[in-house]
């Protein structure tokens, strides 16, 4: 029987200096996590492979819980610094000239995330919507999501509090009895 079919989500790998096994879970269509559990790091072909089946059970049940939040804990809602190759000089909009089926298209794109995915809208320049007023547009628009993402984000850090300290809570009683 096969590795893939025996350990689902975790595959060996034997080439000329690795020699481990490879862990990969998956959750919101991508890789949620992946690791390598090396033979000589933990003593043996066996040892890592209970090894990697422990990190893949355990992180299987930390994809599911992200899942049914449905939100990317690793996405942020929304970024303070633009990056170096941003030449709007506001986060989150940027200019873009390229080429689609021979003709050139020239927009402005405002992009922000929402539960966890990432979204964007393309103010077009064009004769009738001069270049500053699509830029304009795309500004205006990043400036109204990012309240909006503001307001939302910090009434889930307070549930999240809430839940924590809940959580916290529980745990001492359960440790006192």
């Amino acid at each position: 029987m096969s590795n893939a079919k025996k350990y689902p989500g975790i595959s060996r790998i034997d080439s000329k200096h690795t020699h481990g096994w490879y862990v990969r879970v998956y959750a919101n269509g991508g890789v949620f996590t992946s690791k390598l559990f090396s033979d000589r790091l933990y003593g043996g072909k066996q040892i890592a492979l209970n090894n990697a089946i422990k990190f893949r059970d355990h992180n299987k049940m930390v994809a599911e819980l992200h899942k049914r939040e449905g939100r990317n804990p690793n996405r942020r809602p929304f970024y303070n610094k633009a990056p170096k190759n941003n030449q709007s000089g506001v986060v989150g909009v940027n200019e873009v000239k390229t080429t689609i089926r021979g003709r050139e298209v020239h927009y402005f794109q405002a992009t922000w995330s929402s539960e966890g995915k990432a979204n964007s809208r393309k103010f077009y320049v064009s004769k009738k919507r001069g270049r500053e007023e699509a830029e304009k547009q795309a500004i205006a628009l990043r400036h109204e999501k990012v309240k909006m993402l503001q307001k939302q984000w910090k009434v889930m850090l307070k549930d999240d509090l809430k839940w924590q300290k809940e959580l916290k809570k529980k745990l001492a009683k359960e440790k006192k009895s």
